[in-house]
């Protein structure tokens, strides 16, 4: 018989993750430059309707959050206006957005853009 790994061992040969799976995700150089020219141009009002995708979702201590990458970066958004979480300095969505309702079993985020009704479900 071939004796299992230690706890040491196992956890060594594992790379270690993001201490904060909330913080924003930094670009390494040049894939910043590379992904924002693969993305369409839009305008930071609600008249144009960026490229959100949706990512993941999940439930922080009762909080609702989706994880989503737009044309200005990755990170987090919560129900509310422009999806601002609790303690963020900055949206992510562009005024006149706001998300209505995070569906945790179908995995989407129900968004209001100029008073219309829009669903972005992850892929």
């Amino acid at each position: 018989m071939t004796p299992l790994p230690s706890r040491d061992q196992v956890l060594a040969s594992v790379p270690e993750g993001r201490s904060d799976p909330f913080a924003p995700v930094v670009p390494r150089a040049g894939v910043l430059e590379s992904s924002q020219a693969s993305m369409s141009s839009t305008d930071a009002d609600a008249t144009s309707a960026p490229d959100v995708r949706v990512q993941g979702v999940l439930q922080v201590g009762g909080e609702l959050r989706a994880l989503v990458q737009t044309a200005s970066g990755a990170g987090t958004v919560c129900i509310g206006p422009r999806g601002r979480c609790p303690g963020d300095a900055a949206a992510l969505l562009p005024s006149g957005w706001s998300v209505q309702g995070i569906d945790l079993r179908r995995g989407c985020l129900e968004v209001m853009v100029s008073g219309q009704a829009q669903r972005r479900c992850m892929a």
